[in-house]
């Protein structure tokens, strides 16, 4: 299946109480997720903690083209997006020990931002009338961001709380896609071959005939970076009212990739026979490559209250400025300038022009019994990828997801379930521009996350 979490690549589903109450925990934060949803929650957890959180997403993504190229034969369900295994596993883990009556230290390793697509319905030598029509915007991406986070929280009073971390960021990202599109590049490049090909005739017209009786190519993109990160958080409680307030916030990271470019061509084509066997293989060489993107910021503010029934009620408001992430330039190492022979750009920018994302979350906590809570809770999810921007790599639109939890105590440990239901808004889309890598149509897009926790007290409190 295909994965695309929250806000076109966030994943707000960082601990299995959390989830379970709709990801509104900004001003709860009592277990280790707080190094997430707002470290200043670690300095309310007396004694020392170790927790691990785990989930599972299984994606139900459809596309249906508005427009193919002619002899195309479309799914009957749509070109469905795909990943091995079927389901996407992502983890967090946590520590926290309290140093003194004020002062608790604090580690945690979690994904802020993930992605995990693959529209690759086809072997490269299948008829193109059957492949991901697509595939020249994309066919596969993953992208995995991990934050190793030592945090300190300390209690400015009985009630307040302030917490700073900084991070270590590793990001991975890893792109594919087909190349030499007969209406993009590979007209390009028929432009340039047409005096060779076909001397004498009409150059735009053999351009034409060239684009289309070129192979069709592939391209892979693999690169890492690690860049530090920070966060923040402050936590208030006032005991009358049981009512408590939570701010946090989170950096954005400007990741400067490093990595490997590959192209690979099918030999057996039309234009065989005319062409100089290794040209493509010298006009795309593999190679190093350099890339620089933006994760956005993370602002939240969340209330919470226990004062009625027995029962906590949270809301959560989050900003995401995804403004940030509106292009990503990818540099090359060999260029025409370096090697006449060679067709790859110094530069080649994917443009998406991100608007900013929110999310709205909102909770309830009800205690069954002095071991067993019960969770339910909603979340709203603005996405931030564009009309024109939808395609293979985001697939995404607004979402409404439900939530369910339960937690059992038993002894020092907890055992947490949660699962949630994410609705995709049905979305179509029409971009002009987009024509040519038909990727305008229908999205219908339908998500299942599960997961499980488990938190040991270590000793000093339960």
């Amino acid at each position: 299946m295909n994965a695309i979490w929250g806000s076109a690549f966030s994943i707000h589903e960082q601990g299995a109480k959390a989830s379970g109450m709709g990801t509104a925990y900004t001003a709860i934060a009592d277990d280790g997720s707080a190094m997430y949803y707002n470290p200043a929650g670690i300095a309310f957890q007396p004694g020392t903690h170790m927790q691990m959180d785990a989930e599972a997403v299984i994606g139900i993504f459809r596309y249906f083209p508005t427009t193919t190229p002619p002899g195309t034969t479309v799914p009957e369900k749509g070109y469905h997006g795909s990943i091995k295994p079927k389901f996407i596993p992502v983890a967090q883990m946590s520590f926290t020990k309290q140093l003194s009556p004020r002062l608790t230290f604090g580690f945690g390793l979690y994904v802020p931002f993930g992605l995990s697509a693959n529209f690759t319905n086809f072997n490269d030598g299948d008829p193109k009338g059957t492949k991901y029509v697509g595939r020249f915007a994309g066919t596969r991406v993953a992208l995995q961001s991990y934050w190793f986070q030592p945090t300190v929280a300390y209690k400015l009073s009985p009630n307040a709380a302030v917490a700073v971390g900084v991070a270590w960021v590793h990001t991975h990202l890893f792109l594919e896609q087909s190349i030499l599109n007969p209406l993009d590049d590979g007209l390009e490049f028929g432009r340039e071959a047409a005096s060779d090909v076909f001397p004498g005739a009409d150059k735009e017209q053999a351009a034409r005939s060239i684009a289309r009786l070129l192979p069709e190519g592939r391209s892979r993109i693999a690169g890492t970076s690690n860049t530090p990160g920070y966060s923040a958080g402050f936590m208030w409680k006032h005991p009358g009212t049981k009512t408590s307030v939570g701010l946090s916030w989170r950096s954005p990271v400007t990741h400067h990739l490093k990595g490997k470019a590959s192209f690979a061509f099918g030999k057996d084509f039309t234009l065989a026979p005319f062409l100089d066997d290794d040209i493509l293989d010298k006009a795309f060489p593999n190679q190093d490559v350099s890339g620089t993107f933006t994760t956005p910021a993370h602002y939240a503010i969340g209330i919470a209250n226990s004062a009625f029934w027995n029962t906590t009620i949270s809301f959560d408001f989050r900003l995401q400025d995804f403004k940030r992430f509106s292009s990503v330039p990818l540099n090359f190492s060999q260029t025409e300038e370096k090697n006449p022979d060679v067709r790859t750009p110094a530069e080649e920018r994917l443009i998406f022009d991100f608007e900013n994302s929110y999310q709205i979350g909102a909770g309830i906590a009800k205690p069954l019994s002095e071991t067993m809570t019960v969770r339910t809770g909603y979340m709203f999810d603005r996405s931030p990828v564009v009309e024109k921007s939808v395609g293979p790599l985001f697939p995404d639109a607004n979402r409404h997801s439900f939530t369910v939890g339960a937690t059992k105590r038993i002894s020092n440990k907890e055992f947490t379930l949660f699962y949630e239901a994410m609705k995709f808004v049905n979305r179509t889309t029409a971009v002009p521009e987009n024509g040519i890598k038909w990727t305008n149509g229908e999205y219908r897009n339908f998500a299942h996350v599960v997961g499980m926790g488990l938190r040991l007290v270590l000793g000093g409190s339960k």
